[in-house]
């Protein structure tokens, strides 16, 4: 057995902290019967970043990897590899000699109604509260602080009241839609009475996310773990996330618009003619992703898909890239090939592990530097500049 490996699991005959029901799970999966949950991570500390992928590392050392599982890819991970490995199917074709001044570049760009100060917003992430004490409210604070835009997930920790108040400023609310329409509309109603300007409807998932690793570990929760943002007494409170609606269609979109009143956002999607598809049902943005790698192994990359659904949708709407973004290049490759935006996802879980809201902010900063390097490198001053001759592009 791993050193790792005994760093996350306790050998013991007594059912401790799992329970009885988590602890049968284990048992039937192989693993031991009881875990060391300890605490979240509580750090708040500015960071060194020097690099996502030590940050990573990083994080690893604070808390032990079965919290990490619960956010590990599906299946073989085939698609969570394919997510990093694609980027380098679209090399840069730096410009010179363009006269470009370091202190002239400019990274904001436009994203529905919001300014931000550069092309990355925060991806929807649950279950935040296995990664730092204050969970969502430390990644909100973290995007407030890098005056981004924050994307919080229908499977949070906390109810979005709580992270609102940890984020005033832009914000989307994600949902996974319920079994029950009139739930659903209860849930975009009171996204829109929060302060959250639009609703992401996520495609790709018809259930939570469950790696491989963490269903052999039996599916641990600390004791109290909920979804509470989504909890709602009298119809049956956890039972809010876990009834999950299997047959979304392009219908849902306008029925999102029509019971909160804001603009919907497809996120998931991939073919270029399902996201033709979602404009003209009423999306006002496309989310090209594949959940990062987290919900289906063997789909491509979202990185090439984003090109193809860039042509298809010629400019008529916003599009937001997510999946392995860790580096300023990967962010110039991504609007090179059509995005606008990208969300960063896992990155910002362990910027929060390692230094809560101060190690979100962190991630950001690292990340528009290197972009700023990337552009001033390649020759353009503006991100809104990026086109696809700063690529070599061959469509799929």
């Amino acid at each position: 057995m791993s050193s790792s490996r005994r760093d996350i699991m306790k050998i013991a005959g007594a059912v401790g902290a799992l329970g009885v029901a988590g602890a049968a799970r284990a048992q039937q999966a192989g693993a031991p019967a009881a875990f060391d949950f300890g605490n979240p991570s509580d750090f708040e500390r500015e960071l060194k970043i020097v690099n996502c992928e030590w940050l990573e590392e990083d994080a690893k050392k604070i808390l032990p990897p079965w919290r990490f599982a619960v956010m590990g890819p599906n299946g073989d991970g085939w698609t969570y590899r394919e997510n990093r490995r694609a980027f380098g199917d679209y090399p840069i074709l730096a410009h010179r000699l363009q006269n470009v001044d370091d202190k002239a570049i400019d990274l904001r760009v436009q994203l529905l109604e919001h300014s931000l100060p550069f092309p990355m917003i925060v991806c929807p992430m649950g279950a935040q509260g296995t990664f730092h004490a204050r969970a969502e409210a430390a990644s909100a604070a973290g995007a407030e602080a890098a005056g981004t835009l924050f994307v919080m997930s229908g499977a949070a920790t906390l109810p979005m009241e709580d992270v609102a108040k940890a984020h005033p400023g832009p914000k989307w609310f994600q949902i996974y839609m319920n079994a029950d329409m009139e739930i659903n509309r209860w849930l975009v109603q009171r996204a829109k009475a929060a302060g959250f300007s639009a609703i992401v409807l996520t495609a790709d998932a018809l259930g939570p996310g469950q790696s491989d690793e963490y269903i052999r570990l039996g599916r641990p929760q600390p004791p109290g773990a909920e979804t509470p943002g989504n909890h709602d007494p009298a119809r049956g409170g956890r039972g809010v996330f876990r009834n999950f609606k299997r047959n979304i269609g392009f219908d849902d979109i306008g029925f999102l618009h029509e019971a909160s009143g804001l603009p919907v956002v497809a996120k998931g999607l991939l073919r270029a003619d399902d996201a033709k598809q979602a404009v003209a049902s009423g999306a006002a943005a496309v989310w090209i992703s594949n959940h990062g790698g987290r919900q289906m192994d063997g789909v491509p990359a979202s990185i090439s898909m984003l090109g193809p659904a860039a042509d298809a949708l010629g400019g008529s709407v916003a599009i937001i890239l997510d999946s392995g973004v860790r580096r300023g290049i990967d962010i110039f490759k991504a609007l090179a090939l059509g995005a606008n935006v990208v969300s960063v996802g896992r990155p910002v879980l362990w910027g929060m592990t390692a230094g809560g809201s101060a190690g979100v902010k962190g991630v950001f900063t690292q990340l528009a530097a290197e972009l700023k390097a990337a552009m001033l490198l390649s020759g353009v001053a503006k991100a809104t500049d990026i086109h696809r001759d700063f690529v070599r592009y061959k469509p799929v």
